[in-house]
């Protein structure tokens, strides 16, 4: 009996030694378990010092996960390589476009940067969409809109990985096993009327559809990419528009990729290298300049 009682306690300290700042393994587990009675819709994150995210005692909300959550508690931030590549490069007033905004993170960083000057958002989510409107409330010049950008307007099935709560896609897969449906507006008439409206402005253009990125790309007209100084946009699978995708791609005069898994710098390349980004199928962020 008392071998077992040290048994057991050897073996809870070396779990809780294991999980301990794990916060990825802690929170999959919490969202693989069954919560029968209660449920926690959603976390309050103090912030202990600044970070381009949030300052000093700044408090942010957002769902629980196996990703967002446990970057943010592991790094303060989430994507700093837009936030630096716009900090150092950004040099005219612009207007930020944040096509799948999430919990508003992203446009809560770029808010900071001084040539920023109006913020528009797109989250077709709407429990995500009510904390991102939580996390941007002190944002002065922003709109936010509680739908996304397809090829066309109406209500379509959108997908949710439960594991991640910046993974919902028109894309379904594997992982994105719950099912739902939102409202979505046709692209290219959004586009349209932005542009219509901020010609003093420089357009920066990001959008984080998982796994659409690529096909919505491809859909938007020329005339209107032409008018985008930056186009930020998640892609790892190229899809059957490839002569289009490209033809997209040479309206921008420099390329850049951000791929951490192969380099940890974001690198400048020819359009020539870009098939060799899609063979790995490895996500990988594209950036699109125009002088």
């Amino acid at each position: 009996m008392r071998l077992r009682r040290l048994f057991v306690k050897k073996t809870k300290k070396f779990i809780i030694k294991k999980l301990s700042n794990n916060f990825s393994t802690l929170f999959q587990a919490f969202n693989l378990s069954d919560r029968v009675y209660c449920d926690i819709p959603y976390v309050n994150l103090k912030f202990k010092k600044n970070s381009s995210l949030a300052k000093k005692n700044e408090i942010i909300t957002l769902k629980i996960d196996g990703q967002i959550l446990p970057k943010i508690l592991e790094t303060g931030t989430v994507d700093e390589f837009l936030y630096n590549f716009l900090k150092k490069n950004l040099k005219k007033n612009s207007l930020f476009i944040d096509v799948g905004s999430n919990h508003g993170f992203i446009s809560k960083q770029i808010s900071n940067i001084n040539y920023i000057k109006k913020i528009i958002c797109f989250e077709p989510v709407k429990d995500i969409f009510e904390l991102s409107r939580l996390n941007t409330k002190k944002i002065i010049n922003i709109k936010k809109y509680n739908y996304g950008w397809s090829k066309k307007n109406g209500n379509f099935a959108f997908f949710e990985n439960p594991a991640n709560s910046g993974d919902f896609s028109l894309i379904s897969s594997k992982q994105r096993i719950i099912k739902h449906v939102f409202k979505f507006k046709n692209a290219n008439n959004e586009l349209k009327k932005i542009l219509i409206n901020n010609k003093n402005l420089e357009i920066i253009l990001k959008t984080d559809c998982q796994g659409y990125d690529t096909e919505l790309f491809t859909y938007l007209h020329s005339k209107f990419l032409k008018k985008i100084h930056m186009y930020f946009l998640e892609c790892k699978e190229l899809g059957k528009n490839k002569k289009n995708f490209y033809n997209n791609i040479k309206l921008f005069d420099h390329i850049f990729v951000s791929c951490p898994l192969i380099h940890r710098r974001t690198r400048k390349i020819d359009i020539k290298d870009l098939d060799k980004y899609f063979n790995l199928k490895v996500e990988f962020d594209l950036i699109l300049l125009n002088q």
